[in-house]
Parts: structure tokens; C-alpha cells; sequence
């Protein structure tokens, strides 16, 4: 790691930053005690990296994974972000003294970026910490909102950053450079050499040319050294039309490439491909010997505010609205879909109206397919502690074959059992856990997941 100038490091964990500088925004932080940093980002032929979103960062962030330097939506609010104009030029004020990375994020970074986080993490930020279980506090700010490092993947590489005439490089692997700034001082004139990464560009389908769309993938590079194999694996999403990004470790030599993709059992390996550094493969197809899997659906939308309403016009609009489609589970031929509902009886109307219920889940395997379709949040499910003491039952009254609970004391909520009336399936592993109406987790629960079993719906998969 390379240091630039600093007299002063500052060892900063996640969870107090976000209390006591909320958002590493310029409003909290004394504008007298901070640096500015101003220069352009270039090529290696000196052309200008028009429109790259950039970033300065604290030296150390706990959620970040320090093998690969990447930043997650819950970190954003730590970064001093910026955008270079058309001449490649950029300038980020209001860095407090300290050391910090200087960075570069994707292209899509905003439209990557899931349209709530910093509300649900001002929600977060304004809970009581002393009532809460630090593994709880763990869970929230590892979840990052479902996504993982693989979403947030930086398109190039820092080469080398020029001060004053001296060249300072991103030590080994890293695609960063490390240094700090005096209170009140400026850097000028910095100039940032970056070069695109590696990576390829797939797509998946399935044997009758459906797309895998909006799927978390696991995907497998391998190549032969002198000695022995090399391996490297990520995870991305495919787009709506099944394709993706992997995005390789910097190399110095040319090596023949084998990849390959799996996904919920599935497998389907390319033919081997010879890659130069800095090369940029597309086209590659992978092909599952398999009728369509249902993907992972897209977030649900909610209606705008308007500028002027009546209580009644405006309770409406904002009404939640779910844009997802029912998906069939082939192993029960049930359908179900994830709702957006502001409470548990919100949620439990909504299904009434499509003829639905809230979720029963009868065993691991149907556990299992709902986590892989919909993935890790907090969902109201349909089991509940009954409102006549007839204890633990159903939404649609079936008996209860299968329990996938978390510790009650879980979250270290004080409220009694007999007060935990509902239940959620959590962001840890999809287990249940058991609330009371007044547990903070009842208002961070936005969404539940509804089934059916008259099928005789469009589905999202185009039969019926």
C-alpha cells in the first residue's frame, strides 16, 4: 500500500462512524479541518476517462472484504464520491484528515444502487443500539441489502497516481492507492492512470433459449500454471436478457481460460478460451440442460408522492404496488409472489384480494426454493400464534410439519413469548423468527411473500 502524505491514522469501525458522522457527508464534518483533492484521470495514452465514478474513503472500513476492496451499499455513506467531466477532470472536498483509499466504482454504480438504502439505514441508524444484539447489528450491515461484492465490481484498474512529478503505484494486486491529507490543504494537479479490467462477458440460457434473468450465478475461471491449476469464483447477477460481467485477478501472462456456471443444481461449462492481460471477451454462451427456472424477481416499485393531495388522494398514492409476477415452484405447482405492504395486515389484505394467503412453508426443500427465488429480507410469513390460544398455525390452517426457527433471543428483544404473536423470515439464512407488535423489526418488515394454489394464472414463465 502506498501512502502519499499523513501524519495521522485513524482506525474506523462501521457501526460508530454511521452514529457519530452520519452519511461521511460535508454538512457534518467542519469544512476548516478538511482537504481537498483535484486532478484528472487518464488512460495509458493520456486520453481523458470521461464520466467514472470515483470515490475517497476511509483506510478502513469493517464490512468491506479486504481481498477484493469492495464496496457495498451499506459503505456508501462513508464515501466521498465523484464523477469526472468529459476532460477526465474530478475534485472531492470535505476529506477529514486521516488515511483513506482513492478508488473507482462502476459506471452504473447509481442505477446498481438499490432505490431505498438510505432511508432504511437512516430507519436503522435512529434505533436504540443499546436495546439491540450486536449479532444483530452484524446481520443488518452484512445483509447489504442482498447484495454482494460481485454487484458492485469497479470497470478499471488503477495503473499509477502522479503528485508533484512523483509516480506512486497500487501495491500488488490492488487496485487502489492509499494516502492521506493534512487539515485545510489542497492537492492539485493529480493525475490518476487507469486501464480496464479483465473480464468477460456471458450469458446464460436454459435448453429451449430462455434467459436466466436477474439470477445470482456462481461462476468458475480456471487455467493451468506450471505447477498445478489455478482457480478464482464470483457470483454476479445476469440482466434481464441473461447476460453478465466476470471480472478477473490482473495478469501478467496469457493463459487458457475455462469457465463455468451453476445455479440452483444446474451446471454448464464453456470451451476454453485464450485471454491477453487486459483482454475483454464477449459472446461467451452457457447452456443449461434444463427446462426454465423461475429468477429471482426485481425489487417492487412504490407510486410517487404528489406535490398537493387530500389525506385520502395521498394515502392512496402511496399505497405500496408490486410489480412482480407469481412464480410457480415446480416440486408443489404452487404459485407464490413477494408483496410490498406496510403491515403485516396490509399484507394479509392484499393476498385476500388475489385469492392468496401468507406463505406456508411444510419443509426444507420449499424453504430452500424460496430463499434461492426471492432471496435473504425480512418477509411476513403466514404462521402465527393464534388469536383463540390455539397456538402456533397457519394463515391457511394447515398443520404445522416443519419449524426453521432462530434463537429467541436472537435479536436480545426483552418482550415476553407470550407477546410474540407473528412471525418473519429473517436476512440470516431465511430462518423464522417470532415478534411482538412492538419489536423494531416489525417496522423494518416492508415485504411478504403470498401463495396460492389455484394456478391457473399467467405465470413468469408464460404458461398456465
Amino acid at each position: 500500500m502506498i501512502r502519499l502524505s499523513f501524519k495521522i491514522s485513524v482506525t474506523m469501525l462501521l457501526i460508530p462512524i454511521l452514529i457519530h458522522v452520519p452519511g461521511f457527508t460535508a454538512h457534518s464534518i467542519d469544512q476548516d479541518n478538511t482537504g481537498t483533492v483535484t486532478g484528472r484521470f487518464v488512460d495509458k495514452d493520456g486520453h481523458p476517462v470521461a464520466m467514472l465514478p470515483i470515490f475517497i474513503a476511509p483506510l478502513e472500513i469493517t464490512s468491506i472484504s479486504w481481498a477484493s476492496k469492495v464496496y457495498l451499499p451499506n459503505d456508501f455513506l462513508l464515501l466521498r464520491r465523484a464523477q469526472t467531466d468529459e476532460k477526465g477532470q474530478f475534485s472531492i472536498s470535505g476529506i477529514p484528515r486521516g488515511s483513506f483509499y482513492f478508488g473507482t466504482l462502476p459506471y452504473n454504480v447509481d442505477a446498481r444502487l438499490p432505490h431505498d438504502y438510505e432511508k432504511k439505514l437512516d430507519d436503522f441508524l435512529s434505533l436504540d443500539y443499546a436495546m439491540l444484539h450486536p449479532d444483530y447489528i452484524d446481520v443488518f450491515m452484512s445483509h447489504n441489502f442482498g447484495f454482494g461484492y460481485d454487484d458492485f465490481e469497479p470497470d478499471v484498474d488503477i495503473l499509477s497516481l502522479n503528485v508533484k512529478g512523483i509516480t506512486f503505484y497500487p501495491a500488488g494486486d490492488a487496485r487502489e492507492v492509499v494516502f492521506g491529507i493534512e487539515p485545510g490543504s489542497n492537492m492539485k494537479d493529480v493525475v490518476v492512470t487507469v486501464q480496464p479490467r479483465m473480464r468477460v462477458q456471458g450469458r446464460v440460457v436454459f435448453k429451449d433459449g430462455t434467459p436466466l434473468s436477474n439470477a445470482l450465478l456462481k461462476v468458475q475461471a480456471q487455467f493451468s500454471l506450471e505447477r498445478g491449476r489455478r482457480s478464482s469464483s464470483g457470483t454476479p447477477r445476469t440482466d434481464s436478457n441473461g447476460h453478465f460481467f466476470y471480472y478477473l485477478d490482473k495478469e501478467r501472462d496469457t493463459r487458457i481460460y475455462t469457465f463455468s456456471v451453476k445455479y440452483q443444481g444446474l451446471e454448464a461449462t464453456a470451451k476454453p478460451v485464450k485471454l491477453e492481460p487486459g483482454d475483454r471477451l464477449a459472446g461467451l454462451t452457457f447452456t443449461f440442460d434444463s427446462e426454465p427456472i423461475a429468477p429471482k424477481p426485481l425489487p417492487p416499485k412504490t407510486k410517487a408522492k404528489p406535490a398537493k393531495s387530500s389525506p385520502k388522494e395521498t394515502q392512496e398514492t402511496q399505497q405500496p404496488e408490486s410489480n412482480e409476477a407469481w412464480i410457480v415452484n415446480p416440486a408443489n405447482r404452487h404459485a407464490y409472489k413477494r408483496i410490498q405492504c406496510k403491515t403485516r395486515n396490509d399484507a394479509i389484505a392484499q393476498a385476500i384480494k388475489e385469492k392468496a394467503y401468507l406463505v406456508t412453508i411444510n419443509d426444507a426443500k420449499e424453504q430452500e426454493w424460496l430463499s434461492a427465488v426471492f432471496g435473504y429480507e425480512f418477509y411476513w410469513i403466514g404462521l402465527s400464534n393464534g388469536e383463540n390460544e390455539t397456538g402456533w398455525q397457519w394463515h391457511n390452517g394447515e398443520a404445522i410439519t416443519y419449524q426453521n426457527w432462530l434463537p429467541n433471543d436472537y435479536f436480545s428483544e426483552t418482550w415476553d413469548a407470550n407477546e410474540r404473536k407473528h412471525v418473519v423470515a429473517t436476512f440470516a439464512d431465511g430462518k423464522w423468527y417470532a415478534v411482538s407488535p412492538k419489536s423494531v423489526i416489525v417496522k423494518m418488515t416492508e415485504f411478504a411473500i403470498i401463495e396460492k394454489t389455484d394456478i391457473m394464472i399467467k405465470t413468469s414463465l408464460g404458461k398456465k
